[in-house]
């Protein structure tokens, strides 16, 4: 064999070690955190690296200072399953719910009070807030609800389905994507004015959708599936993830990110949702949310009170 040849081989095997080495290096690991309850948690959403929160089934809010070395039980005042929770900052946040339920804070949860939904007992699953004013929410049969005023006041949007909604995000005041079942996957790009339907090239239930930069969008969902967008939403393709489980969750920081499941799936990217390395737990315990803060910190929620945290160095 040529001499040549196999230097350049042995080099180039080298240097895919040590670039190995230097992924694997630079990403820290999950640690399982002491679980505040056992009761199932549905979402989490941090306002800076270390002040979170977290929702859940029978009403639990569990709230954290410290990055989740520590959580403290907040009173919601409801017995409610809650879906979703999203804070502009440490003290301005929302929650929802089934029933239709709408909890908002702006103590940082010290107390909630319950807002009034124009979709009366219709339940809500996702949550997203442009500003402290400005938000949305939605939820089954095609539902979607705006405020302009921190949720005094809700008003309905024109749907254009009638699937259940599952998660919303916006990249900026006029442009969002929402993502449900059946590959539903709507765009506005006029504050919610109006909502399109685009097509998905899926038709698995989509459960979470994230906004990587003004272009480029992730979501994922049953089976599996990842689907992306480079050029806003116009076009989507299938992404590879090696894994066959529902995924439920999806956050991106820049191009690093992270998408979770059931039967502990945990997928991580550093470029963009093009490639995901597989960091999936042995327990198997169902995932249900991630939110990935920054480059650093990231945390993922899930059954019987499960609560992951990572800090990649």
């Amino acid at each position: 064999m040529n001499k040549c040849y196999l230097i350049v081989k042995y080099l180039f095997i080298l240097l895919f070690l040590f670039s190995f080495q230097r992924i694997s290096i630079a990403q820290g690991k999950w640690v399982t955190q002491l679980p505040p309850t056992l009761r199932h948690l549905y979402s989490v959403h941090f306002a800076n690296a270390n002040t979170g929160t977290a929702c859940g089934l029978a009403g639990a809010i569990f709230h954290t200072t410290d990055g989740g070395a520590n959580w403290s039980e907040q009173s919601s005042g409801v017995n409610n399953q809650l879906k979703g929770v999203f804070f502009t900052s440490t003290l301005n946040g929302t929650i929802v719910g089934r029933d239709g339920l709408i909890l908002h804070t702006t103590n940082g949860g010290n107390s909630w009070e319950t807002q009034t939904s124009p979709g009366n007992i219709m339940p809500l699953l996702s949550t997203f807030f442009l500003d402290s004013l400005d938000g949305y929410i939605v939820g089954w049969y095609g539902k979607i609800i705006h405020t302009t005023d921190a949720g005094k006041h809700w008003v309905s949007q024109k749907s254009e389905v009638t699937t259940f909604l599952r998660s919303i995000v916006f990249s900026k005041k006029d442009v969002g994507i929402i993502v449900g079942e059946n590959g539903s996957l709507l765009r506005t790009q006029n504050d919610g004015k109006d909502w399109e339907l685009i097509p998905s090239e899926t038709t698995e239930n989509l459960t979470g959708v994230t906004f990587i930069n003004p272009t480029t969008i992730i979501a994922v969902g049953d089976k599996g599936t990842i689907i992306r967008s480079v050029n806003g939403g116009n076009r989507w393709q299938c992404i590879e993830s090696g894994v066959k489980y529902n995924l439920r969750g999806v956050s991106f920081s820049g191009k690093i990110g992270d998408a979770v499941g059931e039967n502990g799936v945990i997928l991580s990217s550093i470029d963009g949702g093009l490639t995901w390395q597989d960091e999936s737990l042995k327990s198997g315990t169902h995932l249900l949310a991630v939110h990935r803060f920054d480059a650093k910190h990231v945390t993922a929620v899930g059954v019987d009170g499960m609560i992951l945290r990572k800090v990649d160095k």
